[in-house]
């Protein structure tokens, strides 16, 4: 079993530094700015349904290394990038943007908790191992992008955004999107950029330092 290294304490010592704050604020960019263009530019016909929906390949990997300030720069995506930005009422973008609460949040605590568990690395260097993969692929593909389908779809239906009867059409083409997305981008992420992350002293050991 591995050192559980990084944890849910919310704010073991060093204090956030500069350096972290700058890195999560260009991090929140990134992923406003690719959950715009994920929706403009690959829609799928269903409104705010991406077929693509390129940011969560970069989400994942955010929340893992930036603890609970993902989950700022997951609603920022959602409620501006995915939300305000392509014209989505503000009063359906507010719920909207905590769909990604469920697609990054779930790999979150799943990488916080269980990994060392399972002898894992927490920053998923080791994704592309056998039981690397059986486990990223069981807590940051199928499950989260599954809920995170279902409640942003169910959103936007109660905004009056998609009809009803293209309830499960949306959830299936907004899963099958994500996943895909997900299984070839994050990987590629984690396990090349997690060691530079955490040697430049980026990565958040708790919730917020």
């Amino acid at each position: 079993m591995q050192k559980n290294k990084y944890s849910l304490v919310w704010n073991p010592n060093p204090p956030v530094t500069p350096a972290q704050l700058a890195a999560v604020a260009v991090a929140a960019g990134v992923y406003v700015i690719l959950c715009w263009v994920g929706v403009i530019a690959l829609p799928t016909g269903f409104f705010n349904v991406s077929a693509l929906f390129v940011a969560v390949g970069f989400g994942i990997p955010f929340i893992i290394w930036f603890g609970g300030w993902g989950f700022l720069i997951g609603f920022l995506g959602g409620f501006l990038g995915a939300g305000l930005l392509v014209g989505t009422p503000i009063l359906v973008a507010i719920p909207f943007g905590f769909g990604d609460f469920f697609q990054m949040g779930i790999p979150f605590f799943a990488y916080r908790l269980l990994a060392p568990r399972f002898g894992l690395d927490q920053l998923g260097r080791d994704v592309y191992t056998r039981k690397g993969f059986l486990f990223f692929l069981l807590t940051a593909v199928l499950p989260n992008n599954l809920i995170g389908a279902l409640y942003g779809v169910w959103i936007l239906i109660l905004g009056g955004l998609i009809p009803v009867e293209a309830f499960w059409p949306s959830v299936i083409a907004w899963w099958f999107g994500n996943c895909v997305v997900t299984v070839v981008i994050a990987p590629i992420i984690m396990r090349g950029l997690s060691s530079v992350v955490e040697r430049l002293g980026l990565t958040i050991h708790g919730i917020i330092t």
